[in-house]
């Protein structure tokens, strides 16, 4: 992961080191997985080679202690294939050699992103084959390069005309409308989007309720705690149970968050968080992602930062039709909590977290405040260790 970085420090150099070095002794471990087909070959002959001559043997053993014999022959079967298998199976190819030369690339020439061939690949995508599919076919080549020429032409335009106002130069009132239309730049603001599910006879709280299995007083008192909490004082939601039933909702399914990419400013990816509550998604069991949760201030929690783990309960929109008929966008979801206030473990070097006995069935929160997808690898007694190596940005953030 750390050869992703697009600068690097001798510390961090020293660290590509370090874990180069621990993988080489630990990768004997996944020889095993790496058997191939030509390798299965050579073990079923050598299985068929043992027992073509243990007949011929066995003739000369007393009947009381062939158990004791085939027990012994299945043990030499067993040693005779994981020696086959790790004088066979090797970890000798292309992209594992390269890897010890990435610290030394690294100092001479620089970050290995910068050589990286993804560029020209999507290039190749944008360019020549969406200009193919917008040719007619026919002498598709000349297109191609008319309508990049063309594209490249009106981007320097516009830039050059985005620079003028900087420079003091006045400009009409057209231009500046056809600017603010066609900008270069990336537009701002990326929305968390919610996707709506398969359910459409959701429209109050009883069959939000019936549809999650979450009585309809846990989730009235924690709309209402959530109001006190997010909303301002002027436009909260209604504290009337009878009222606070009677807003119409939407149960939904899906959350796509866009999460920035690594070193990244503008460029996002999308993260999608499937909560179907009690019910089974596609005829398959129910699914309810774990997310990171904006909790509280980067002080907060240890390494986490701020940060916390959630079940997602439910995501759903809620109509207020006495302010304006606003639509709030919110979750219900389930927090544990940091062992140990968060702190590293010198077992594993992750955290830990938990199911809090007095934890709330349902907390809401605002969908804003979900960061993105979480991975936890369940310890038993209902405890969780974060997982800080599924990806190169949480392993940089969380940590």
């Amino acid at each position: 992961m750390m050869a992703q970085y697009r600068s690097h420090t001798a510390e961090t150099i020293t660290y590509m080191e370090d874990y180069l070095d621990t993988v080489h002794k630990m990768k004997d471990i996944f020889l095993e997985f790496r058997v191939t087909k030509r390798i299965r070959a050579k073990i079923d002959e050598q299985r068929r080679e043992l027992r073509h001559d243990r007949p011929r043997t066995r003739e000369r053993i007393a009947l009381s202690n062939r158990r004791r014999m085939g027990d012994a022959e299945r043990e030499e079967e067993t040693a005779r294939r994981m020696d086959l298998i790790f004088c066979e199976s090797h970890f000798s190819f292309i992209k594992m050699h390269l890897l010890s030369h990435f610290c030394d690339h690294i100092r001479q020439f620089g970050n290995i992103p910068m050589y990286s061939t993804e560029f020209g690949e999507v290039a190749h995508k944008t360019l020549i084959k969406a200009g193919g599919r917008q040719s007619n076919k026919k002498d598709a080549s000349r297109q191609i390069v008319q309508s990049y020429s063309g594209q490249h032409a009106i981007r320097i335009r516009l830039l050059n005309l985005e620079s003028l106002p900087r420079c003091g130069a006045d400009l009409s009132p057209d231009v500046v409308e056809q600017l603010d239309t066609t900008s270069t730049t990336t537009a701002s603001g990326i929305r968390w989007r919610m996707r709506k599910g398969c359910w459409d006879d959701v429209s109050n709280r009883a069959d939000f309720s019936r549809f999650l299995g979450v009585s309809i007083q846990i989730i009235c008192r924690g709309l209402i705690r959530y109001s006190r909490h997010n909303l301002p004082p002027e436009r909260p939601l209604p504290e009337d149970p009878e009222i606070l039933e009677s807003l119409p909702v939407e149960l939904l399914t899906q959350l796509e968050i866009p999460v920035l990419a690594f070193q990244e400013t503008e460029i996002h990816d999308i993260h999608r968080a499937h909560c179907t509550g009690a019910l089974n998604l596609r005829n398959h069991q129910s699914r309810n992602d774990w997310v990171w949760v904006l909790a509280q201030t980067a002080d907060m929690y240890g390494a986490l930062r701020g940060r916390l783990p959630a079940k997602l309960v439910a995501f759903f929109k809620i109509r207020d039709y006495r302010c304006e008929d606003r639509v709030r966008r919110l979750a219900g979801v389930q927090f544990v909590s940091a062992v140990n206030s968060g702190r590293i473990s010198d077992v594993h070097s992750l955290v830990t977290v938990q199911r809090k006995e007095d934890a709330r069935e349902l907390t809401v929160v605002d969908i804003g405040t979900i960061l993105g997808l979480a991975y936890l690898i369940p310890e038993g007694d209902g405890r969780w260790i974060v997982n800080s190596r599924i990806d190169l940005r949480t392993f940089n953030e969380v940590y």
